[in-house]
This record gives C-alpha cells, structure tokens and sequence, in this order.
C-alpha cells in the first residue's frame, strides 16, 4: 500500500462521524416535538419551523457550498461546516425559547449543507483510485442507514434523557471524528486561478430553491389553490428560468446543464430524485398502515421498518462490485426496477396481508435506496471534471431532498383524492357525523392513534386508506417506469450509435 493512502481507513471513520449528526439530525427531531412543545410552550407553526427550516437551508445551499469547497478548499469547509453544526446544536440544545431553538435548527441546516456534498467529495482522495467507489458506495450507505434511524434513536434519547440531547450528543461524536480526520484527511481543490464563485448562479439558484421550497411547505397547511403558495412558487419558477438564462454563459456554472446531456449524470440524478420521492412517501404512509390498518405495536412497525435500513447496508457493501461488473450506468438502471417492485407490491397492501409480504415491499425500497444512495454520487463524480465534484455532489443532495419534498406534496394529493372517493362510495350506508369524522381522519390518519371510533367507521376508514394509498403507489409505479423506460432508450441509443 503506498503511504499516501496509509491513513485511509482513520480518514474514512473520520468523515462518517462529523457527517453522522448531520444525517441523523435530518429526521431524529420530528419525534421530539411533543416534548418540545411541552417545555418551550410552542405554537404549531414555530413547530413546523423546527422541522422545515434545516430542509430549507440544506436545499437552498448545498450545491453552492459544493462550489465552495471545489474552489477554496474541500477540507478547509468540510471543517468550517462540521464546526458550524456543532456550535448549532449547542444553540438548539441549550435553547431557552422557541426562537433560540429555530436560530439553531437553521444553522445546523448551513453547516449540513456544507457537509454533505464535501464529506462524499474528500473520500476519493483517501483511497486508491481502485478502492474509491468502494468508499463511497460504505459511505452513502451509512448516511441512508442515519436517515432512517433517526425516529428510533430519537425516541430512545428523548424517553431516557430528555429532547436537548438530540442534540448535545453530536458533540463527543463530532470529537471523536476530529481525532480520526486530523492528519488522515488531507486537504483538496483545484488549484485554479482562472475559476471563480458564480454569485449570479448562486443567488439565482438560492431564489429558486427558496421559492420551490417554501411553496411545497406553505402548501401543506394552506393549500395549492393559496394566494401566498403560489406566489412563492411563481418566484422559484420565474428565478429558474433566470438561473437558466445564466449558467448558459458562465465560465464556471454552479449548475451546468449540459450535465444532465450526460447520460450517466442523467441516470443518477433521475434515480436519486426518485429514491428521495419514493423514501419520503413510504416512511410517511408505512407507519400509519402497520399501526392503524394492521393494528401493530409501535414497537413491531419499528422493528419491520428498519428492515429498510438494513437493507441499505446490505446492499451498498455491493455496489462497488456491481459497478465494476456491469458499469456505473446499468447498476443506476436496475434501481428503477427494484422500486417498481416496492411500489406495486405497497400497492396491493391489505389488512390481511402478510407481514413476510410487507417485509419483502420493504427490502425492494431498501435496494433502490442503496443504489440511488451511492451509484448516484458515483456517477456525479465521475460524469464531471475533477475540479467541480463537490458541486456536483451537492446537486444529487438536493434532487434527493427536493425529490422527497414535492413526492410526498402530490403523494398526499393523490391519497386524498383516492381516499375520498372511496368514502363517497360508502355515503348512503353513512350519518353525516360519520362522515365528517371519516374525512378528518382521512386528511390526518395519525390522530386515529391517539383516539377511537367504533369498528364499522373504523372499516370504512381502512377502506379509504388503502385505496388511497394504492393510487398512490401505483403512480409511482408509473412514474418509475416511465423513467426506466427513458434511461433504456438513451442506452440503446448510446450503443448504437
């Protein structure tokens, strides 16, 4: 082994830990708010805040901090960002106020954005050049492994010890990796004078996403058919078509898109923002099928869903060995069937379905996610010149992060429109107590698990549910096709030419 790549493995501990809080920290919260609540006397709206300000920040900056690490030094702001995260989770843990609180869960979103494009983007330069998908692929599996254990581990800090150490306990983590890092992880940029920041892409994108983003979240309470929703969304539109017209005459785009006329940088971005769509919507709508269809104990849906995580781990520790066998494009490609089998198999869920059944829905999900996890960085990287992979990076974190966002925005849609037809087919055997209380419950099926109706409303509910949630799964099931069927002709197409 040369010296050079002697540290590789104290190197490749370290970047996991400093990106680890990063990762969890994007779901562990969610389980928290309750106490939350409690203590700080919050309303729902500052609630929703604590959530969806950290998303907001990591899609709005992500790629432009991948720009900024290629440019200034990947190291230098993998280590700027790790420290903003640790000084925003002091903040948020020892918060007095809700205000305290949000100030902190906005940072921790600046210094996620940092981490997680330049963490994938240091660890090629730790390993040999036959050893760097391996890391990668370990590397993207742990952070999917993260994400998902997020609810668990949160529900264990907060039953033990309280909601501040969500978030205190990133700070030994972070310690920890800072021992591995210095002096294994050495530092990275390119050494290029002519390339400069495009702050006209930057501010561009940042409106864009900003737009996006905060239309799909006011959507969620007030509607699409809302005046102040659509404004915002006409500025995320109306700012892309401005970053469009930019990035075609800049030297150094923060988004280039002649990227995506590159068929292995087109594959991994269609998969990742599948995978993010496709996660978002069955780590939502799982928990309520197990727990209120199927009247599983918190416990036992806990345990089946984190077959989704194991999976992932499983399967990336054979990405790399995929990859080297059939290509970086045809492993992208056979992600898309993996979750068209996750979809039509969540699509004929039934209360009596067999759990072994369910089990087998999730391990196809965990598959995708393995694959549009890792392969898709893979491919980003090696799709671009070496000078912009950080940037790179950072636009397959925010097409998974965007992915997921509008996914589950017309997820809900879908269910809703589903589900309520289905009630409609039920309204002559009905009350119309009985049905208000059916349709509250179809827009919000949790508050099903904190109350009780009797056993023919609750059927009816069931009934609604999983037609709902079956129309939802098999447009997914279209839509993945859809785009398995895009990716196989510009193969073919590819081939023969």
């Amino acid at each position: 082994m040369s010296n050079s790549y002697a540290r590789k493995w104290p190197a490749f501990i370290g970047i996991v830990l400093l990106s680890f809080g990063c990762y969890l920290d994007y779901t562990v919260v969610n389980i928290a708010l309750p106490t939350i609540q409690r203590e700080l006397q919050a309303d729902l709206t500052q609630l929703q805040w604590v959530m969806n300000i950290y998303f907001l920040a990591l899609c709005i900056l992500a790629t432009i901090m991948g720009q900024c690490g290629d440019l200034y030094g990947r190291r230098r702001m993998f280590f700027l960002g790790v420290l903003i995260f640790a000084v925003a989770s002091l903040l948020a843990g020892f918060a007095s106020n809700m205000h305290w609180l949000i100030l902190g869960r906005l940072l921790q979103g600046v210094g996620a954005a940092i981490v997680f494009p330049l963490g994938p983007s240091l660890l090629p330069e730790a390993f040999p050049e036959n050893e760097r998908s391996k890391a990668i692929a370990w590397f993207g599996s742990l952070g999917g492994v993260s994400l998902a254990l997020g609810p668990v581990l949160g529900g264990l800090i907060v039953s033990h010890y309280g909601w501040r150490w969500i978030f205190f306990i990133n700070i030994p983590i972070i310690v920890l990796g800072f021992l591995f890092c210095i002096g294994s992880v050495k530092e990275s940029t390119t050494f290029s004078d002519k390339l400069k920041l495009d702050y006209k892409g930057m501010l561009a994108l940042a409106v864009t996403m900003g737009g996006i983003v905060m239309s799909l979240l006011h959507s969620a309470s007030a509607g699409w058919a809302n005046a102040i929703t659509l404004s915002y969304l006409l500025i995320g539109i109306l700012a892309g078509v401005v970053l469009f017209k930019v990035e075609k005459n800049t030297e150094n785009p923060v988004i280039d898109f002649n990227d995506f006329k590159n068929l292995m940088f087109y594959s991994g971005s269609v998969l990742i923002f599948l995978s993010g769509v496709l996660s978002a919507v069955v780590l939502f709508f799982d928990p309520l099928f197990l727990q209120i269809i199927r009247g599983e104990s918190v416990q036992l849906s806990g345990l089946m869903l984190f077959t989704i995580p194991a999976t992932v781990l499983c399967v990336a520790i054979f990405v790399s060995w995929l990859i080297h066998k059939i290509g970086v494009v045809n492993t992208l490609i056979l992600g898309l069937p993996c979750g068209i089998i996750a979809c039509v198999l969540h699509a004929v869920f039934s209360e009596t379905i067999s759990l072994i059944y369910v089990i087998i829905a999730f391990i196809g999900l965990g598959v995708m996610w393995a694959i549009g996890n890792t392969a898709s960085i893979i491919a980003a990287q090696m799709a671009v010149s070496p000078e912009r992979k950080s940037v790179a990076t950072g636009t397959i974190v925010t097409l998974f992060n965007i992915g997921g966002s509008i996914g589950l925005a017309v997820a809900i849609a879908i269910y809703h429109a589903g589900a309520t037809r289905a009630l409609k087919q039920q309204i002559g055997s009905l009350g119309a107590d009985s049905i208000e209380k059916i349709k509250q419950f179809i827009s919000s099926p949790a508050d099903l698990l904190q109350g009780h109706i009797s056993f023919v409303l609750h059927a009816v509910f069931n009934l609604a549910f999983l037609q709902g949630f079956a129309a939802v799964m098999w447009s997914l099931s279209a839509l993945l096709f859809i785009a398995l069927l895009s990716m196989l002709s510009w193969r073919l197409n590819t081939r023969r030419s």
